[in-house]
């Protein structure tokens, strides 16, 4: 019998750290990172408390490793995202369908603001958001002026944000809309500074 339990506790270090990253990429995506802590990640994993310690020195490593490899999963979204776009007839509707993708649950809305903040405050963090927002930019601008592309981040940036915080939803035909103006606004020339 003691020979059988040994025999079922082989030890499996990388299968054990595994568990522990797939246990916090799918409680952060449940409830997102502010409300993450070691304990929830070793009862999701299975594992012993202790366990997430000794594979990651902190909380926020085992967070940045956990956005890490949802980061990948999120680029390669972004790639197929990036297809639709550069073969669409009409950019805006296929803009507006990002969009409405991205905030039609609303937990993974407050969740995807928790990233963004996330990204923002913790330095092992900051450059993963960038290379998401690097390849939605490419991808614009590729079918618009770099400062157009610029301009249609930042404003689904700021949809996202006005709808998580007002919890009204902007009507699909208002989206359009302003993405086909951003899109068919001419760039505004550089300021030469002289006469």
């Amino acid at each position: 019998m003691y020979t059988e339990a040994v025999a079922k506790r082989t030890r499996d270090p990388e299968g054990r750290r595994n568990l522990i990253l797939r246990a916090a990429g799918e409680l952060i995506r449940e409830i997102g990172v502010s409300a993450l802590t070691h304990r929830k990640v070793a009862e999701r994993a299975k594992v012993p408390l202790g366990s997430t310690t000794q594979y990651f020195a902190s909380l926020t490593d085992l967070i940045a490793e956990a956005l890490t490899g949802m980061a990948e999963q999120r680029e390669a979204m972004l790639d197929e995202v990036a297809q639709d776009i550069i073969q669409a007839e009409d950019v805006a509707s296929v803009l507006a369908d990002l969009v409405e993708d991205a905030i039609s649950d609303p937990t993974l809305l407050r969740n995807e603001l928790s990233f963004w903040l996330c990204y923002a405050i913790h330095p092992k963090l900051e450059g993963l958001m960038r290379s998401s927002d690097e390849v939605v930019l490419r991808t614009l601008s590729q079918i618009s002026t770099p400062e157009q592309a610029r301009a249609i981040v930042v404003h689904i940036y700021g949809v996202m944000l006005h709808i998580a915080v007002h919890g009204r939803t902007m009507p699909r035909e208002e989206m359009k809309a302003s993405f086909r103006r951003l899109l068919s606004d001419p760039p505004v020339p550089e300021s030469r500074g002289g006469p």
